[in-house]
């Protein structure tokens, strides 16, 4: 007596058949290899396609990870007691030269100054900010690196003369877009000249400076783990902030300064108050950015903490990206084939939905890796593939029908008939 096959059985029988009967077709394996062809060749065309395509313009900003932070709201369950942020408000030089005397007073172990002077002001005030930068040796300025030609110069600082230790405060991105990456160490002048985050780390921790030098990376990928702390609701999950003022006054306990990393800059956790802010990947709005939602200095905190614990974001190489579009892109061309040869009617609705279902998983199955792992694998390559298999199949077909009548060419496309 045979028993029939349970329903559930049957139709994954089913499902494997359509995905896998054109699987080792000949047809299959080249037009597969056809989209490669096509993507290589729209690489090498020398055309704007952000011209050409409004869509890609207005998503060239965006990355699907952004979500992690965004609305998972990723990042670190406590504050990070290493650093010490000073808001320096609306200071004058004066005023930031009796703020650095203040915090060196309480024997911190470095100084980051993320305030770049430009020019003469006052004479009376730069002299005295100008005593104060000569004595303070464990304190970092920052500069600002600009391209000329092909090399790279440091752009002159009015109190250059006065400062004992630079480190460059540019950040990718910060001019056009979300800052997502950052340069640790560039070439000027035939030496390596570190980032602010770089020269700080290298005074705190210098095992963790070595370690950031023998990954050799040009450029590294910013994981970010908190903002300022929220003192309105009384959370301690991002950097502590010393608002100036309350320094000068004497009102702050030495504990939250000695042996730290004390950072001057300007911050100001107002949303609405945009001044010196970039946007990052923990902007809430994680498409269409309208608000810079981050102070540069706090930028520059969240390198360092990255930097201090390791806690480096790891990217897909490149070839296992391929490799993976190469696989996923076979089976969609082997489903693709299977409707286009024998349920034609239906071919453009399989094809379409299969293109949108592959988008939404692809990008969720991105973001959960990137937020339980810290590892960013690049699924575009796969997509783009998916999305090209469609239109490449009916150049694919004239091409071997041409071959077929032509040299005698065997081919599936020859034997089946739409309908």
């Amino acid at each position: 007596m045979t028993h029939p096959e349970p329903h559930g059985k049957k139709r994954r029988k089913k499902l494997h058949h359509h995905v896998t009967k054109y699987l080792f077709e000949r047809d299959t394996i080249f037009a597969t290899i056809s989209v490669f062809v096509l993507l290589i060749l729209l690489r090498l065309i020398p055309i704007n396609f952000y011209v050409l395509n409004p869509l890609k313009l207005a998503l060239k900003d965006f990355d699907f990870n952004d979500m992690a932070y965004a609305k998972l709201e990723k990042g670190a369950d406590s504050i990070d007691r290493r650093i010490a942020i000073v808001n320096i408000g609306d200071a004058d030089r004066e005023e930031i030269a009796y703020l650095i005397e203040s915090v060196a007073a309480m024997q911190p172990k470095v100084i980051g100054l993320d305030i770049l002077f430009e020019g003469e002001r006052e004479e009376h005030k730069d002299s005295i900010l100008r005593e104060v930068l000569k004595k303070t040796k464990n304190l970092i300025s920052v500069s600002r690196l600009v391209p000329i030609g092909d090399s790279i110069i440091v752009d002159p600082n009015y109190f250059d003369s006065s400062l004992n230790m630079r480190g460059a405060a540019n950040l990718i991105g910060e001019d056009i877009g979300t800052i997502r990456y950052y340069v640790p160490f560039e070439e000027v002048n035939g030496k390596k000249y570190p980032h602010i985050s770089s020269a700080i780390i290298r005074e705190y921790d210098r095992s963790a400076y070595e370690k950031l030098e023998k990954r050799h990376k040009v450029v590294e990928t910013i994981n970010y783990t908190r903002k300022v702390n929220d003192e309105s609701i009384r959370e301690l999950k991002g950097y502590q902030i010393i608002q100036g003022e309350n320094l000068l006054m004497g009102q702050v306990k030495e504990y939250l300064i000695k042996d730290k990393i004390v950072l001057l800059g300007y911050v100001n956790p107002n949303p609405n108050n945009i001044e010196d802010k970039k946007f990052t990947p923990m902007n809430t709005k994680y498409a269409g950015k309208q608000r810079p939602d981050m102070n540069g200095v706090v930028v520059q905190a969240n390198i360092i903490s990255m930097v201090l614990d390791g806690n480096y974001i790891k990217k897909m190489p490149k070839w296992a990206a391929w490799l993976v579009a190469a696989i996923i892109g076979w089976l969609h061309m082997s489903l693709f084939m299977r409707y286009y040869l024998e349920d034609h009617i239906w071919f453009h609705l399989v094809a379409k939905l299969a293109q949108v279902f592959s988008a939404i998983f692809f990008a969720y199955l991105g973001i959960l890796i990137f937020d339980q792992y810290r590892i960013k694998i690049d699924m575009k390559y796969t997509l783009y593939v998916i999305i090209l298999a469609v239109d490449v199949i009916y150049f694919y077909e004239a091409l071997v029908v041409w071959l077929h009548k032509k040299f005698g060419y065997k081919t599936v496309f020859h034997q089946h008939h739409h309908g």
